[in-house]
């Protein structure tokens, strides 16, 4: 940093959102951060989840600067339960700077964002074990994709430029490498994805739109043909059993 570039040292302390998750990027230098009594180092090229009603403080060291981004609980669905570290790598900080970008401007990417950040925090969603996954070509691409992030608004069409093929052809090899249409296996990969995070204890409002449902009561209507009962019950089945509850 340049001798005429003054950052000093911020101290912040008896934070606690009680309705936002917080994550703290650490763009350059370090920080003391401590949450909920254990205190951690934050170094650059690092960022620290702490979830919404947990308390923390903040010192940061001269020169060191730290970009939070917040997220809404009731809108926000998510795995992470505890106070996580992760590096931050080059997709995670574009799309953190993308957030700020749609935040402070007019730049507002249709994408949802957030939920891109929320997969690479959690490492991506796992396989759901039920559902069978493409193993090459074109469908194998747009599959990826819709597992990183089952929400996708995107269109079969424009899915499909992605991989560099028509429509047409991912969806003939969905079929033959499947055994299910696209549609039902995107349908089929957003209700694994639900199942999981409300497994996790988060409000079924939160996952409708997580999985890409705008309406509630239009995903409560798939997830209850799938699971044979609502997203809530199905949340207080699966606490009291501590396991997934099979779909029908």
């Amino acid at each position: 940093m340049s001798s005429r570039v003054h950052v000093p040292p911020v101290h912040l302390g008896g934070l606690c959102e009680d309705h936002e998750h917080v994550l703290l990027w650490q763009v350059r230098g370090a920080s003391e951060v401590v949450v909920d009594g254990v205190r951690r180092e934050l170094r650059s090229g690092w960022a620290l989840w702490v979830p919404a009603g947990v308390p923390h403080s903040l010192t940061t060291a001269d020169g060191a600067v730290v970009l939070p981004t917040f997220f809404p609980v009731a809108s926000t669905a998510t795995t992470l339960e505890r106070p996580t570290a992760v590096a931050v790598d080059d997709d995670l900080s574009t799309l953190l700077l993308a957030c700020v970008q749609a935040s402070y401007s007019l730049i507002r990417p249709r994408a949802d964002l957030a939920r891109q950040v929320l997969a690479l925090l959690e490492g991506g969603p796992a396989a759901p074990s039920a559902l069978p996954v493409p193993v090459s070509g074109p469908a194998r691409v747009v599959a990826e994709a819709l597992r990183f992030d089952p929400g996708d608004e995107r269109s079969v069409e424009e899915l499909a430029r992605e991989a560099h093929a028509s429509a047409r052809t991912v969806e003939r090899s969905f079929a033959a490498q499947t055994g299910m249409t696209l549609r039902e296996w995107r349908i089929r990969n957003r209700m694994e994805t639900a199942a999981r995070l409300l497994r996790a204890r988060t409000a079924p409002d939160a996952v409708a739109q997580r999985v890409g449902y705008t309406s509630s009561s239009a995903f409560r209507r798939v997830f209850k043909g799938r699971f044979g009962m609502t997203p809530r019950q199905y949340a207080v089945s699966a606490t009291r059993a501590g396991t997934a509850l099979p779909a029908r």
